[in-house]
């Protein structure tokens, strides 16, 4: 017995060692998948692999219905954005007619009931 099995292995798991070594490998019917911690091992590998498989698809439906929701929200918000500049480039021209425009000044007070005072002719005596 090396110094390594015996720090590493008690005294049951190298005596099974030593009889596995005696045994011939010729003369073994049983498989790989005849051994019991086989099946065990490749079960345990099988669960684990599949839960990374549906942890990464549930991850990644959560990002793609985040992402649908947001481009929703973008597509609402972009034409909001359009509405609104129109609106304002329609006010700024609206302001600046009633600024230079006599014509759209004099419209807008007769909406209002403004009007211009009558100049009303006095005669002035002649001396």
């Amino acid at each position: 017995m090396s110094k390594a099995e015996n720090t590493y292995w008690g005294d049951s798991q190298t005596a099974s060692n030593k009889d596995r070594r005696s045994l011939n490998p010729r003369n073994r019917s049983t498989t790989a998948a005849d051994r019991p911690g086989s099946r065990s091992q490749w079960v345990a590998i099988g669960v684990a692999i599949s839960l990374t498989v549906m942890l990464i698809l549930t991850i990644n439906f959560r990002a793609s219905s985040v992402l649908s929701t947001e481009a929703v929200e973008n597509t609402v918000l972009t034409n909001k954005i359009r509405a609104v500049t129109s609106e304002n480039l329609a006010l700024q021209e609206e302001i600046h007619y009633l600024k230079k425009d006599s014509d759209t000044i004099e419209r807008e007070a007769k909406k209002f009931g403004l009007t211009r005072p009558k100049k009303e002719k006095v005669p002035v005596p002649a001396k």
